[in-house]
């Protein structure tokens, strides 16, 4: 199940839809977005959803998951040339908003 789509990737990425070299790879980020911040929470990739009680994944999860995305893309190898630093409210934050401690 995609919870974020192609689409959604290439306008957040600011790719144009037109440009297709690296939709394969794009599509395997988003697996592995979704996947990282289901494992964050102690979930399958499923659970994602109802999450938070509902039928729909919680829009912060997705944007989440965009940032992820985003840098994933940006940051293609184990190692960076610049200090990096994670904005405040970024990825790390939207899902501490979903997680179980209890888990």
């Amino acid at each position: 199940m995609a919870y974020v789509t192609l689409d959604m990737a290439k306008r957040h990425l600011n790719i144009e839809p037109s440009y297709t070299d690296e939709d394969s790879y794009i599509e395997a980020l988003i697996k592995v977005v979704e996947e990282k911040t289901a494992k964050e929470l102690c979930v399958s990739v499923e659970e994602l959803a109802t999450i938070d009680g509902g039928k729909n994944i919680p829009t912060p999860l997705v944007q989440a998951m965009l940032l992820c995305l985003g840098a994933y893309y940006a940051n293609r190898e184990n190692t960076a040339y610049a200090t990096l630093k994670e904005i405040p409210q970024g990825a790390k934050y939207l899902v501490d908003l979903y997680r179980d401690y209890s888990k």
